[in-house]
């Protein structure tokens, strides 16, 4: 095995790997897995313009404090923050390393394999380098660490075992990133249905075309708004018309009518009913009872 310098090397810190050819079975291995702390040299491998280097192997970079530039040959270009994991496949040129002036760390792993060749033609990492989010680093980091070099003590596994669990800790990670992925959808989804109840009226937008608008059935829109806020679409509307209609009397002496017809009432009664249902007090004695801003 060629023990190139830039591949092959840690530095010491609150958690040291320095694990050379630790799993080596016929299909698949890790070649080498390590820890740099506090590392502050950018490119430092090759100067510039020269600073690509090729990924031979499989590559994880895992960053567990600091920042660092990334870029490589598949178009992804990107800064590395703490509990970032890079997943690069074997033919990619790439650099990476801390920006100026600040200190950077990492964890790394070069693997491959006949089975890792399967993953690759299946899409994993894919055409480009893949960026992960693992958090907390400290409980991924102890995982990544278990399989490489395992703690004194510690039952013996045979390398296909160990192999096997690198497959599941990627496998674990591309469902968080999903989950994430997932979750981040939901909270634009939710945000942006809030946003367009809020500013409406206690009519417009029609509900059910405010679903059709979203590709939904009004009952699947409902009852995924339900779960979302612990509200009907139509309650957290109603809700934030009648904080609206607070300010209003609150900020100026607009006509009661005035307001009850702007924000989308029926006429003054419907409008004064609602209020004292919810506020405990007609709009004409909230304005009375309620100190101005």
């Amino acid at each position: 095995m060629n023990h190139d310098a830039n591949l092959y090397f840690s530095t010491p810190g609150p958690v040291t790997v320095h694990a050379l050819q630790p799993v080596v079975c016929s299909l698949g291995q890790i070649l080498y897995a390590g820890t740099k702390w506090g590392s502050q040299a950018t490119h430092a491998h090759a100067p510039p313009p020269d600073f690509f280097r090729p990924t031979p192997h499989n590559l994880l970079v895992y960053t567990l404090e600091g920042e660092a530039d990334y870029v490589d040959d598949t178009g992804v270009k990107t800064v590395l923050r703490k509990g970032t994991l890079m997943w690069t496949r074997p033919g990619v040129n790439q650099s990476y390393g801390p920006r100026p002036g600040s200190r950077w760390s990492e964890f790394f792993m070069w693997f491959g394999g006949p089975l890792f060749d399967t993953w690759q033609t299946q899409g994993y990492p894919g055409a480009q380098s893949r960026l992960l989010l693992l958090e907390p680093v400290d409980y991924w980091l102890g995982r990544f660490a278990a399989i490489v070099q395992p703690a004194a003590g510690t039952p013996a596994e045979t390398p296909l075992v160990r192999l096997c669990r690198l497959q599941q800790l990627l496998a674990e990670a591309l469902q968080a990133e999903a989950a994430g992925r997932q979750t981040a959808e939901t909270l634009v989804w939710r945000e942006t249905v809030c946003k367009r109840l809020a500013g409406g009226t206690l009519t417009s937008p029609a509900l059910t075309g405010l679903a059709a608008e979203l590709n939904m059935s009004y009952s699947s829109f409902r009852e995924r708004f339900l779960h979302l806020t612990g509200k009907t679409p139509g309650q957290y509307r109603a809700g934030e018309v009648l904080r609206r209609a607070c300010r209003r009397l609150m900020e100026n002496d607009d006509p009661v009518y005035q307001i009850a017809a702007e924000l989308g009432f029926h006429d003054p009664f419907h409008f004064s009913r609602r209020f004292k249902q919810a506020i405990g007090l007609s709009p004409k004695e909230f304005r009375r009872q309620v100190p101005r801003p």
